[in-house]
C-alpha cells in the first residue's frame, strides 16, 4: 500500500495559483484538463474553484478513483493550504500521471489572491 504520508513533490509539480488561474481561464471547458480538488465534499461545499471535480485524497477509494482516470491529461490539484494537494499529487505520479500540478498554498492562497471561487 501507498504511504500518503509521504510527500516528495518536487518543485516543478507546484504552480502558484495566479499562474493557474491564466491557465484555466485558456483551458475552460477542454476535455483535455481536470481541476481536482481534493478535500472533503464539506469543504467542496463549502467553496471550490468552477468546474472542479471532487476526489477526497484521504478517503479509501482515492487510489481505486485514479486507476479509472485517464492518466494523460494534465491535472491541477489543489486541497486548503496545499499539504493534502501535494500528498495527492505524489500518488498520481506514482500511479503513472504524468501532467499533474499541485496549487501552491491551495484554495486558501488561492482567494489570498481575490481568484473566484464558487
Amino acid at each position: 500500500m501507498l504511504s500518503i504520508f509521504k510527500c516528495d513533490v518536487k518543485k516543478y509539480d507546484e504552480i502558484e495559483p495566479n499562474e493557474a488561474f491564466i491557465i484555466i481561464e485558456k483551458k475552460a471547458n477542454k476535455s483535455n484538463f481536470i481541476i481536482l480538488d481534493v478535500r472533503t465534499l464539506n469543504e467542496y461545499k463549502e467553496e471550490h474553484l468552477e468546474s472542479a471535480q471532487l476526489l477526497n485524497v484521504k478517503s479509501t477509494y482515492f487510489i481505486d478513483e485514479l486507476d479509472r482516470m485517464d492518466k494523460n491529461k494534465k491535472y491541477f490539484v489543489y486541497c486548503r493550504r496545499g499539504k493534502r494537494g501535494r500528498i495527492a499529487v505524489n500518488l498520481m505520479k506514482k500511479q503513472g500521471y504524468i501532467d499533474v500540478h499541485n496549487i501552491t498554498g491551495g484554495i486558501n492562497k488561492w482567494k489570498s489572491k481575490k481568484l473566484p471561487v464558487k
